[in-house]
């Protein structure tokens, strides 16, 4: 069981853990199926003889009370020594349930929805009912399928909430920043870029090396048509960009220029609509811009007051993505090794192996948290970019052939790895060069002042 813990994670170790040494005849099962207003329970015994029929309760005092009642009853007649609940994840709404129940000393644990789903399959169960989900509920939880009840609390919860509402904020952003480009492809095409005939070759030019920066934005905001461009001139460029502190060079205006003379689009009357919804869009970004921006101002806020603070020691690592890894690890103290986190995010390959030979590492498995193995793909790319000091590791890695998204995984993991040794030890980042201070790596990652 030990090497499974460590290969496989905490998932089907704590029941069973909890479940050894009891006398199975005084062991009650407590299925429940949770929604938006009402919930439903029953309870049975470990060999699935119904010992309280299902019923419905609210989450609320009264509805609480009815559930705890109803379960200490039901042990009482059946002079039973140990209750587990099974409670299936449901959106959020199990989230009240499971901290009641914890906090009154019940043994709670959690049920992915998708081991429920594949219980469903396993028995051919197509019809579905409360009553029957309750039933396979507790058989996913009989069968050691469930996790503990582990729900995130204080600066865990909190950056969270904050980071995962930042990265909403990210995917809003970018859907609006493919609705600008795709809009302005029709007022002026060119502006992101034409081509050009080079010793027979043909290259493509961008007229600004960040289409996002301040010049390139202030441009589609106040001229964003070839007409525009070529009204102001070279004098009139020259002037906006001192006047807004934009910093446009010679060579960009010169492309600005020859972009805005070659180009083919139709009038500013037949474009009204595109520019009016081009305008809109902007405002859209630059408010989904600001709304980042002070996530980020209150992710570092809480951030620096935790251990979280040696993952940025690292290079490579920024505040954003050490507050990710950091909240959606959590707490440490239920884990024995790294690989345990490894399965958490889904980012352990899947092993295929039949007969004598030793197999081979498929996809990985994609079975834990999606935001911790986000996080975790995030920091590997900027690890394999940015830290000379595992570049040889990324190295070996391109040496096998192996492509860029999975070296990208497998750095990912590495940084797991030194992540849990960091916190658990409460040590920075250790590297053997002589240029490398970590607190002077950590301060040019804050904003914020912080204790030396």
């Amino acid at each position: 069981m030990r090497l499974l813990n460590g290969k496989q994670g905490l998932r089907r170790s704590q029941f069973a853990k909890e479940l050894k040494g009891a006398d199975l005849e005084k062991v009650l099962i407590v299925p429940i199926d949770t929604s938006k207003v009402l919930q439903k329970a029953m309870v049975m015994n470990y060999f699935g003889d119904i010992v309280q029929a299902p019923f419905a309760f609210m989450v609320s005092q009264t509805g609480m009370k009815f559930l705890i009642q109803k379960m200490e009853e039901a042990k009482r007649v059946c002079q039973a020594e140990r209750i587990f609940v099974g409670i299936e994840a449901t959106g959020h709404y199990y989230e009240d349930i499971v901290r009641i129940l914890t906090s009154e000393g019940f043994s709670v644990h959690i049920i992915n929805p998708a081991s429920t789903h594949e219980e469903r399959k396993q028995h051919l169960t197509y019809t579905k009912t409360d009553d029957i989900d309750l039933y396979l509920i507790a058989e996913v939880l009989v069968g050691n399928k469930a996790t503990n009840a582990k729900l995130s609390s204080g600066e865990y919860r909190k950056l969270q909430n904050l980071t995962r509402a930042r990265r909403n904020e990210v995917n809003k952003r970018s859907r609006i920043k493919t609705e600008i480009r795709t809009l302005h492809d029709h007022i002026w095409r060119e502006y992101q870029g034409y081509s050009v005939l080079e010793e027979g070759k043909v290259k493509t030019k961008m007229i600004f090396s960040d289409f996002w920066g301040k010049s390139s934005l202030h441009i589609l905001s106040h001229y964003p048509h070839a007409s525009n461009i070529l009204e102001l001139g070279e004098i009139g460029l020259k002037r906006i960009s001192k006047e807004h502190n934009l910093k446009i060079r010679k060579t960009t205006i010169k492309k600005l220029l020859f972009a805005a003379i070659e180009s083919v689009s139709k009038s500013l009357e037949d474009l009204s609509s595109e520019l009016f919804l081009l305008k809109q869009k902007l405002k859209d970004y630059e408010w989904h811009t600001q709304n980042i921006q002070t996530y980020e101002q209150e992710i570092e806020r809480i951030f620096i007051n935790t251990d979280g603070l040696f993952l940025l020691t690292v290079p490579g690592i920024g505040l954003v993505t050490a507050a990710e890894i950091y909240c959606e690890m959590g707490d440490l103290t239920h884990y024995t090794s790294a690989n345990q986190l490894i399965k958490k995010a889904g980012t352990n390959p899947v092993i295929k192996q039949s007969g004598k030979g030793e197999g081979y590492h498929g996809r990985i498995s994609k079975q834990g948290n999606a935001n911790l193995r986000r996080a975790v793909y995030s920091a590997g790319k900027s690890l394999s970019i940015h830290n000379e000091a595992l570049k040889p590791f990324y190295a070996r890695l391109k040496e096998k052939g192996k492509k860029a998204g999975s070296v990208y995984i497998a750095m990912g993991n590495k940084f797991l790895k030194i992540a849990f040794a960091m916190l658990k030890n409460k040590k920075p980042f250790e590297w053997n060069n002589s240029t490398f201070n970590y607190k002077e790596e950590v301060f040019k990652k804050l904003s914020l002042p912080i204790a030396a």
